[in-house]
C-alpha cells in the first residue's frame, strides 16, 4: 500500500469542473477509481466504472437527436447508466469509509444520503474533501480548502 492518489481539493475539483463543463469532474471519477484501485490492490477501474454510463446516456441521446425514428422506448438504456453510477458511487463512499476505518479513524460519509435529494450533493462534496483529505494523510502533507474550511456544518473540523 505505498501508492497514494494525488490531494484534489473540493475547491480545485469544483473550479476545474466547472471551467471545463464537468469535463474535469468526469476525468476525476476515472481518476480516483484507478488510484484506490492501484491503492488498495483491487477494485473497479476507472474505465469499467464510467463507461457503462457515459455509453448509457449518450448513446440514447444521441440516436434520438440524429434519427427521429429511434423508439422512444429506448431511453430505458439512459436509465441503466443512470442506475450503474449510484452503483459505482455507493462503492466509492463504502470504499473511502473502509479507508477511514482501517486507519483507525472515524468514517466521514453516509452512504445512505446518495439516495436522498439534496443530501446525495453534500455527501459527493463530502466525498471529494475526505478523499484528497486521507491521500495528504498518507503522504503526511496538509491539504487546506477554503471551501470545506468555510463550512464546518457540512465537513466537521477539516
Amino acid at each position: 500500500m505505498s501508492y497514494a492518489g494525488k490531494l484534489r481539493p473540493l475547491w480545485l475539483v469544483i473550479l476545474l469542473s466547472g471551467v471545463t463543463g464537468l469535463l474535469y469532474y468526469g476525468y476525476y471519477k476515472w481518476a480516483i477509481q484507478e488510484e484506490l484501485r492501484h491503492y488498495n490492490g483491487y477494485g473497479w477501474s476507472g474505465t469499467l466504472c464510467l463507461m457503462p454510463f457515459v455509453l448509457g446516456v449518450t448513446i440514447p441521446l444521441a440516436l434520438a437527436r440524429f434519427d427521429p425514428d429511434v423508439p422512444t422506448g429506448f431511453a430505458w438504456v439512459s436509465l441503466l447508466g443512470i442506475i450503474w453510477i449510484y452503483i459505482v458511487q455507493f462503492r466509492l463512499y463504502r470504499t473511502v469509509n473502509t479507508l477511514y476505518r482501517q486507519a483507525g479513524l472515524k468514517e466521514p460519509l453516509i452512504v445512505w444520503w446518495m439516495f436522498v435529494p439534496g443530501l446525495n450533493l453534500v455527501v459527493g462534496l463530502r466525498q471529494i474533501h475526505f478523499l484528497s483529505k486521507f491521500w495528504a494523510q498518507v503522504q503526511g502533507e496538509d491539504v487546506k480548502d477554503p471551501i470545506a474550511d468555510s463550512l464546518p456544518l457540512l465537513f466537521g473540523n477539516s
